[in-house]
Parts: structure tokens; C-alpha cells; sequence
């Protein structure tokens, strides 16, 4: 928040106008002022001068000792710079011409040069405020640092300027006064003074209560007119011509007021903004301990009303808390529950492990974690208060509470679910021995179809042809039925060849004649040639020794994702690959076309795929799809291998 109100800043901005006035009516009257001089000047420049370095002195206790040894930098760096600032002004007034013992122009200009630089520093030191944007804290060995190096240099500088204040530039001379070097530094500090009222008076008006907190912490009305009266101040310091005169006093008593504002504004940093912060820190405290209250009867309304249930245990497993859906799901009611051994909830030959398994959790540090193992593990088992049990899902979380550790078990009964998951498996086994017949059934449909195509058909077109080839050789046909003869021939070749394409389509006989490795080759020089997409079997004969059923389906899953490549990759290579072990046959397929997308993995009607994957799962084997190294698409499929795979050639 801000350290100041809307109503202190225009206070401050009448305050430092109506001394503004006042000073420039003087200023201008600089000829009818000249004549009123003050009697006994000394002691009254004395008193201010001594009460201003008492307010500086004070500015450095609030500043250093308002909390102790935590402090923040800015803190510090105030009350190093007016405590040097006192020190400064201590002896700019004991060195004061007129004072016992400093009665020479020498001691004029060691006074000046005291107070030329103990209200430089304090210019800078306002002006390094309204510069700096954020505040952190300082340790106690900073700020002592801090303290030394300050204190230190500022001893360095009287020293210096008690024993060699000829090498000062002057600020005094016996015969003209203050000097041109004194009126340049005293437009320097009206210059300083003035640019920081102008920007702390900017940053009053600007900064609003939520951005406040982001910036350093200043009240910046007060220092405004400090500033103000600083400026002023230094104006009547650079305008008189004796010690007695009027503006030595007017420029002290603005000193005076400016060191007050200054304090003042220290207060409101260093106490009153602190304490303000504790006072809205404990209506924060009051306000949180409502929500709290607010937030635990929701909670335990939550708890009540839970669908699921809620045990709380503690280190020696015995339940502290559970919640109406618990206790009616074990078949107790709340009261039995409470206080009772966690075991009267778990089987008897699961208790020990159990029991283990949680201590073990809670030695882990794990905040966390679901109960049960792997996919066929993923529930723990209860025991109703009827010695029934059921399947419970169930998550654990562990809390540390004044030295003790407490666990909360979120489970729900999933009867009906296990039951169901039971059920689909089941549906799944004997859907896929179904596919598995099916495919059997249509593989031996497929080389009955082949056989007869190959072997009646093909017998019959090829005996026709033979025929046509003998009335060819009639020397009494005309030409016109040569003509015909010819064209039926040609009919005919084309339908054998046609018959040829569609009976190996079915069911190869290189498969049953040459085997694996021999239909593969076919396979791949027949898709070379009729698509002219270049094709590679990287494969050992003796690699693919197998018996039917293997050999069947491997081709059958080369041959539908050849044709897969066909209709969708768009590729130029298609690299198919084995290697086998003792026990495994693994293979793939790849190409560098344009890849496949999740989506089209997942439709339903991907029945290429699922045919594969229902062939591979019938083998008890692996199979997966996905990217060729970034292009294309790779089918990798591992096949375990029994010594009852093997074909007889192979054994």
C-alpha cells in the first residue's frame, strides 16, 4: 500500500507552494530584506544547525535499529548516509566563523566545504530513492560493512579537510565571500533537489495502492517537501553576504524543516508502515481462520457425502476416520469402524503383506500412489463385516502431523466392474479363437479354390488352347477363320494367365512347393514388376524353415501390408527384413512414403491392420506400427518360436 493519502499529498503540495511564495517575496526584496540583521546570529545558527544534526543522528536510530537486524537496503543505506550527514554537519557548525578558536577565513571555508558535502549527500541520497524501483533485505554483516565503510570515509574526509583544506577547491575568501566554486555546488544541490521533488511528486501522483507493493517503500508526500524546502533552502545559503544576515537564518530554519520532513517520512518507513503491514497481516490471520472453518466444514461435507470411501489410518494402522460410504460398504457402522485395527477390513492371508506394504509406502516419502501392481492387479481385496469378499480400486496419500504419520485410502467397491472386465475378456478369448477358425477356414477355403482353379480350370483352358492349336493347322480354313482362331487363342492365354494371377492371389503354390522363403521371393519380384516400386527381401533361406500355419500367415501379413503400401504410402522402396534367434522370428516391414497418422490407426474400418494384428495375437506374438526414423511407416512383428514351428527341412 501506499505511505501516503490523497489528502497528506495535497497537504504537502500547499505546504511547499506557500514556502515557495514566502521565499520568492524575499527573494525579490532582496534589497529591503538586506538591512535586517540578526543579533546574535551565532547562537541561533547554532541551535538550528545543532537541532537539524539532531534529527539527521535520529533518522540514522529509527533507520538502523527500528527492527533489529533485519533491515532492508534501503533501510541501511539511509542511515548510513545522515549519520555521516550529522557527523558532517557537527563539524560545519563548530568550525563556524564566529565559533571559539575559528575565527579566520581558513575556518569559513573548512565549515563550507563540511556543509557543501554533507548536503551533497543527502541530495543524492533522496535522489537514489526516487530512482530505485524495488527494495530487498540486507544481512546483519552487509549492513555492518555498510556502516564501517561509510562511517569511515566520512572520517577520512574531515580529516582531510582539517589538515590540508588548501587543497579543497575554496569555498570562502576574506575578501569576496563565498565563491564562485560555492555558488556552482549550491546550484548543483538546488538542481539535484528540485529534479527529486519533481519525480517524488510524479511517483505520488502515479502510483496507485495494488502497484505499490511492486515498488520501494517510501512516503513520498514528505520527502516531496523535503525536497521543496531543501531547494529553497540552498537558494538563501548562495544569496547572503554576512553572517548575521537574515538568509543564514531563513536558509536554517528551511534546513530545519526539510530534516523534520525527512524524519518524518523515516517514521512512516521504518514504524508506522511495518506496523500498519503486522496490524492488516493479523485481520488477514482473522480473516483466514474464518475460511478455514468455512473450508473444514466443506471438507467434511464432502466426506460425508462421498460416494466413495474414506479411511484414515494412523502408524499403527488403526482407524481414526471413515466416511458413511465406507462404512457401508464393509457392512459396520462408523462408530464400529472407529478405533478398530485396520485388519478387520482385510483378508486374513493378505493382513501381513498388507500391513508391510503400507509401513514400506510411508518409508518412501511418497505422497501418493495408487494400490495394486500391473494391469491384472490393479485392486486390493476387502472383507465385509459378513466375511464376504470383494474387489476394491483404491489410492493411498500419507501426511507427517506433529511427528506422526497419518495414510487416507480412497477405494470404491468395482464388483459389477471386475465381473464385467471377467466378462469381456472372456468375449475377447473366444472372439479371437473365432477369428483365429476363421482365418483357418479361409485359408484352406482359399487353397481349395486355388487348387481347383489350378488344377481343373486351368487343366481344361490349357487343353482348349491345345485344340485351337490343332484347327490353327488346318490348311482348308480360310483366312477370315484363321483370323478368329487366332484372336480366340489369344482369349484364351489371357484368361490363363488371368486364372494364374487370381489362383496365386488365393494361395500361391510356391508357398506349399518352395515354401516361405521361395513365395516371398515371387511375392517381391511380381510387386516390383506390376506396381514398379522397387522392393527388397532382406531374408536367409534356412531363416524361414516353418511349418504351414507360421508360413501362412507371415506371408499373408507381407501380403497385406504390400498392398497397403500400394493404396496409401506413396512410396518408392519397401525394405521387408528378417531376423530369427533361438526362440523369437522377428520381422519388418518398411517403406518411405508419407507415414500413417494416429487417426487412421484407430478407425474401425482399418481392417487391413486388424487382420495383422489378430494373425500375430493367434501367434502369441508382438505387433506394432509406427515411423520409419521420421518418413514413412515401419510394421515390426516378433513371433515366439517352439520346436514344433519348424518344418521337417529345417529341422
Amino acid at each position: 500500500m501506499l505511505l501516503h493519502t490523497p489528502k497528506e499529498l495535497k497537504q504537502a503540495k500547499w505546504i511547499a507552494l506557500c514556502l515557495l511564495v514566502l521565499s520568492c517575496v524575499m527573494w525579490l526584496n532582496k534589497a529591503n530584506f538586506a538591512h535586517y540583521k540578526i543579533i546574535a546570529s551565532l547562537p541561533l545558527h547554532t541551535a538550528l544547525e545543532t537541532a537539524t544534526i539532531v534529527i539527521f543522528s535520529s533518522v540514522f536510530i529509527v533507520c538502523w535499529n527500528a527492527f533489529g537486524e533485519r533491515r532492508k537496503k534501503s533501510s541501511v543505506i539511509l542511515a548510513v548516509a545522515f549519520l555521516c550527514t550529522a557527523i558532517l554537519g557537527f563539524f560545519h557548525a563548530i568550525s563556524f566563523q564566529g565559533m571559539p578558536g575559528f575565527l579566520q577565513a581558513i575556518d569559513m571555508h573548512k565549515s563550507l566545504s563540511f556543509w557543501l558535502m554533507s548536503r551533497l549527500i543527502v541530495a543524492l541520497t533522496l535522489l537514489g530513492l526516487t530512482l530505485s524501483s524495488r527494495d530487498t533485505f540486507s544481512s546483519p554483516s552487509q549492513s555492518v560493512a555498510v556502516l564501517v565503510a561509510g562511517v569511515l570515509l566520512t572520517a577520512i574526509c574531515v580529516v582531510f579537510i582539517l589538515i590540508a583544506p588548501e587543497y579543497v577547491p575554496l569555498t570562502y575568501s576574506a575578501e569576496s565571500g563565498q565563491t564562485t566554486f560555492k555558488l556552482v555546488g549550491e546550484s548543483l544541490l538546488i538542481g539535484l533537489n528540485v529534479l527529486t521533488a519533481t519525480l517524488l511528486y510524479r511517483q505520488a501522483v502515479r502510483i496507485k495502492g495494488e502497484h505499490a507493493e511492486e515498488r520501494l517503500h517510501i512516503d513520498r508526500a514528505s520527502l516531496f517537501v523535503a525536497s521543496s524546502t531543501m531547494a529553497m533552502s540552498e537558494v538563501y545559503f548562495s544569496l547572503y553576504t554576512d553572517t548575521s544576515d537574515i538568509y543564514v537564518i531563513a536558509g536554517h530554519v528551511y534546513q530545519f524543516l526539510a530534516a523534520t520532513a525527512i524524519y518524518r517520512s523515516m517514521v512512516a518507513v521504518n514504524i508506522h508502515a511495518p506496523y500498519a503491514t503486522l496490524s492488516a497481516a493479523n485481520k488477514k490471520i482473522a480473516r483466514s481462520a474464518d475460511e478455514l472453518s468455512v473450508h473444514k466444514e466443506r471438507l467434511t461435507g464432502i466426506i460425508e457425502t462421498a460416494i466413495d470411501g474414506i479411511i484414515t489410518i494412523d502408524e499403527h494402522q488403526n482407524i481414526i476416520l471413515a466416511n458413511p460410504a465406507a462404512a457401508a460398504m464393509f457392512g459396520y457402522a462408523i462408530e464400529q469402524m472407529t478405533g478398530t485395527s485396520l485388519n478387520a477390513v482385510i483378508p486374513e492371508r493378505h493382513r501381513k503383506s498388507h500391513g508391510s506394504h503400507v509401513k514400506k509406502f510411508g518409508q518412501t516419502g511418497d505422497t501418493r500412489r495408487k494400490m495394486g501392481g500391473n494391469f491384472e492387479d490393479f485392486y486390493v481385496t476387502g472383507l465385509r463385516a459378513s466375511g464376504e469378499e470383494f474387489p476394491i480400486e483404491a489410492s493411498i496419500s500419507s501426511l507427517m502431523e506433529n511427528g506422526h504419520r497419518f495414510y487416507t485410502v480412497i477405494f470404491r467397491d468395482i464388483t459389477e466392474r471386475k465381473i464385467a472386465k471377467e466378462k469381456m475378456a472372456q468375449y475377447h478369448s473366444q472372439l479371437s479363437q473365432l477369428s483365429s477358425a476363421l482365418q483357418s477356414i479361409r485359408e484352406e477355403e482359399r487353397k481349395h479354390i486355388a487348387r481347383e482353379l489350378h488344377d481343373d480350370l486351368g487343366q481344361l483352358l490349357a487343353a482348349l488352347r491345345m485344340d485351337l492349336s490343332l484347327l490353327q493347322r488346318d490348311a482348308e480354313m480360310s483366312g477370315k477363320s484363321q483370323k478368329a482362331l487366332s484372336s480366340m487363342d489369344q482369349l484364351i492365354l489371357t484368361s490363363i494367365t488371368t486364372l494364374r494371377r487370381i489362383a496365386t492371389d488365393l494361395r500361391p503354390r510356391a508357398l506349399d512347393e518352395g515354401g516361405l522363403y521361395f513365395a516371398l521371393q515371387t511375392l517381391q519380384k511380381d510387386f516390383t514388376q506390376r506396381h514398379q516400386i522397387e522392393c527388397q527381401l532382406r531374408a536367409d533361406e534356412d531363416l524361414l524353415n516353418l511349418d504351414d500355419a507360421h508360413s501362412t500367415a507371415i506371408f499373408r501379413i507381407i501380403q497385406e501390408s504390400l498392398t497397403n503400401v500400394t493404396r496409401h504410402a506413396k512410396a518408392n522402396k519397401v525394405v521387408i527384413e528378417f531376423e530369427r534367434t533361438t526362440d523369437e522370428l522377428s520381422f519388418s516391414i518398411s517403406d518411405n512414403g508419407r507415414g500413417i497418422e494416429e487417426e487412421d490407426m484407430r478407425k474401425s474400418r482399418s481392417f487391413g491392420l486388424v487382420g495383422m494384428r489378430e494373425r500375430v495375437k493367434a501367434m502369441q506374438g508382438e505387433f506394432s506400427v509406427g515411423s520409419n526414423h521420421g518418413e514413412g511407416t515401419r510394421i515390426e512383428i516378433h513371433l515366439p518360436l517352439a520346436s514344433t514351428v519348424f518344418s521337417e527341412s529345417g529341422a
